[in-house]
């Protein structure tokens, strides 16, 4: 009997906490489903029981003729797709080559495994506003601002000792069997990584995939200092029409459905991805 009351327990606590994480979802879902006078005369929380629902602003945040929704999507599938590809191919190289071979050399200190592997590990630490002004001179210097070359060349760096960290345990720490044979029959170690080992661990390294994926697609500082309009992403995109929103002065509410619908269509792409990998 109790046992059966803490389950019950539990599984009202996690309905409840699954309605908390997921409201914000449906309540922006909504809002993109609203004409201006719902949205000032608000709230309303059911469609076609409390207002009619309305496809107006997801017509306009596709057609509208001065800035291209479509484009800011592009931008941000070539940046995130591409950094994701990057960082995974030299993540894994990285912790491949830290966990299969030994450095140490005496008269440079601090040039071995665990030192490579401590220096890879500890860039992360520095917050990103920290190195972002660095970042930006740089790519003024050498003309690469406004670019996808200035996000993926960042992104890839930035995310690369998240994915060195995360690999380590997927990687493990010694060769594997086939590892072995297959350097006895006189592979390469580059052809032992690409043709035996990655397709051994390909799920994991998918996750693996996937986590720096979202970090990519999500990314919103990086992007707002290293763009300016030709290669803007999403996140900052939709900031600054949140900022722009912010400075007029006595503006109205008919502009949160169109914004709503842009970070629906935003974060579609990650609730794709996410869904696909729980089936998987």
């Amino acid at each position: 009997m109790r046992s059966l009351l803490v389950k019950t327990l539990t599984d009202a606590l996690l309905v409840f906490w699954s309605l908390v994480c997921l409201f914000p979802l449906y309540w922006i879902t909504v809002t993109s489903l609203k004409d201006d006078p719902e949205i000032m005369r608000g709230p309303y929380y059911l469609p076609f029981i409390d207002f009619t629902p309305s496809l107006d602003a997801w017509v306009s945040v596709f057609t509208y003729a001065n800035d291209h929704l479509l484009l800011r999507f592009f931008n941000s599938a070539v940046v995130a797709v591409t950094s994701t590809l990057l960082t995974v191919l030299f993540g894994g190289l990285a912790v491949y080559g830290l966990t299969r071979f030994r450095y140490a050399l005496r008269w440079i200190p601090g040039l071995s495994n665990d030192g490579i592997l401590f220096a890879i590990l500890a860039t992360r630490i520095l917050p990103p506003v920290a190195v972002v002004l660095p970042i930006y001179v740089m790519a003024q210097y050498t003309g690469a601002v406004d670019t996808h070359f200035a996000l993926i060349f960042t992104y890839t760096a930035a995310n690369l000792p998240v994915a060195v960290w995360l690999l380590l345990p997927v990687f493990g720490n010694i060769a594997t069997p086939q590892e072995e044979a297959a350097q006895l029959d006189g592979a390469s170690h580059f052809q032992i990584f690409l043709a035996i080992f990655l397709p051994m661990v390909a799920a994991s390294t998918a996750a693996v995939g996937l986590v720096i994926f979202i970090l990519c697609w999500n990314e919103y500082l990086f992007a707002a200092y290293l763009t300016s309009d030709k290669v803007s992403t999403l996140p900052a995109w939709i900031m600054g029409q949140i900022s722009i929103k912010e400075a007029q002065v006595g503006g109205d509410g008919d502009e949160w459905p169109q914004l709503s619908a842009a970070v629906i269509f935003m974060i579609a792409p990650l609730l794709a991805c996410t869904a696909f990998a729980q089936r998987v």
